[in-house]
């Protein structure tokens, strides 16, 4: 019993600071590089759309009864959203050369941003759960089946789904073990 509810803090405490994270990064650096109008591709039930401007993208693909939405800050990078079967997923590029790709199915809600140059953040959001990821300067973030990854020099991830998440800058990292 003790043993599951230490587990049961650590996870709380571990979707605590990745949201913190988040938060921090999305108020610090929200507008900072951006253009004044961002690429933004919006799609609903069946529907695809793509653009480009010079060095950057967007696309949005979504299935019957699913959104996706995703936008490219920088017009230097890469954003790109899909769902399908009920998911809602959103991308947010915020920095040139970086890429945030989300993904939802099955009732699932997924959001991926990226803050900085190099940074690569993906989530597969599935049966209903959340799954969010954020890349900062050379940063790999990923939620999805798998769990949570974070590798780089700055990540931050959590998957409801498996319960798992990360959070990380340079040498410290902190995530919920792993099942064996």
């Amino acid at each position: 019993m003790f043993r599951k509810r230490q587990r049961t803090a650590v996870r709380v405490a571990v979707v605590g600071l990745v949201g913190t994270g988040a938060l921090a990064l999305a108020g610090l650096v929200g507008g900072g590089a951006a253009s004044a109008d961002p690429l933004t591709c919006t799609a609903a039930n069946g529907h695809n759309v793509i653009r480009t401007d010079g060095q950057g993208g967007c696309g949005a693909k979504a299935g019957p009864g699913s959104t996706a939405r995703a936008e490219d800050h920088s017009r230097g990078g890469t954003a790109v959203a899909s769902s399908n079967t009920g998911g809602n997923a959103t991308a947010i590029n915020l920095q040139p050369g970086t890429t945030a790709l989300s993904g939802a199915v099955s009732g699932g809600t997924g959001y991926s941003v990226t803050t900085g140059p190099g940074g690569l953040a993906i989530t597969q959001a599935r049966q209903g759960g959340t799954s969010l990821a954020v890349a900062g300067w050379g940063g790999t973030a990923y939620s999805g089946e798998y769990g949570a990854q974070c590798t780089g020099s700055f990540a931050a991830a959590i998957d409801s789904n498996t319960g798992q998440a990360c959070i990380g800058s340079g040498g410290i990292w902190l995530s919920t073990p792993r099942p064996q």
